[in-house]
């Protein structure tokens, strides 16, 4: 992708996901599924996917905009998937892993291992701690600790049947309609990050404008990202 390339024209994240996997005909499960928005892009894709998210405000987005399908939508987490063994052929970690306690990453990854069947994907997108939007928002929550634990789990603690079959690094963008939608989104979600946005929102006011590129009426920011791709032997 050329580096002229404006920000709202970079890939998405489905669509890398979809260039790098075959989703049609896979049982997919999204952990950390958010508002949805995975869920629904697999199930367009031709998958029978399932969300698990622990979030209350996310889950009641993800169910409300998703009114036909509330059976695709399970609570809970990583570290203990509320679902069957050998039940999937896909596990997604989309901007999710890092989000698990740190102690708990290596069950969260066993955990995944467990649901997948033999020949099965695992799937993990890590966004990586650069850019100006990571250098906005980590005035409020700095991710930079978490998102290289996610990455050495990835290379120390998974079990021995999942076996590395691709990396992919790329460049995407995600963009905000103001800095009033930025700050709903990152109390849904983690309500305690209200009162540090809260604490230093001035200067977040100052930065996000300073570093975002603005265009048709939203402010956007780029995005570096790692996929790992894993296979269960």
């Amino acid at each position: 992708m050329s580096m002229t390339t404006p920000l709202w024209n970079l890939p998405t994240d489905h669509a890398v996901l979809a260039e790098h996997v075959a989703l049609a005909g896979t049982r997919a499960v999204d952990v950390g599924a958010g508002a949805g928005g995975l869920v629904r892009f697999l199930r367009e894709q031709g998958a029978d996917p399932i969300g698990v998210e622990c979030g209350a405000a996310m889950m009641a987005q993800a169910l409300e905009a998703d009114p036909e399908h509330h059976e695709a939508y399970v609570v809970g987490v990583g570290q203990d998937l509320p679902l069957d063994d050998a039940c999937a052929d896909l596990v997604v970690f989309s901007y999710s892993l890092h989000h698990v306690p740190h102690e708990d990453i290596p069950v969260a990854l066993s955990e995944a291992e467990r649901v997948l069947r033999t020949g099965g994907t695992l799937a993990v997108l890590e966004p990586i701690a650069e850019g100006l939007g990571h250098e906005t928002l980590k005035l409020i929550n700095d991710e930079t600790d978490v998102r290289a634990a996610a990455q050495a789990a990835l290379d120390n603690d998974l079990p021995a049947t999942m076996i590395e079959r691709d990396e992919v690094r790329y460049t995407t963008s995600y963009s905000y309609g103001d800095l009033a939608e930025l700050e709903k989104d990152m109390a849904d979600i983690d309500p305690e990050r209200q009162a540090a946005f809260d604490a230093v929102k001035d200067e977040v006011d100052e930065l996000f404008h300073a570093n975002a590129v603005e265009h048709g009426g939203a402010y956007w920011f780029c995005q570096p990202v790692i996929m790992r791709l894993f296979t269960k032997g």
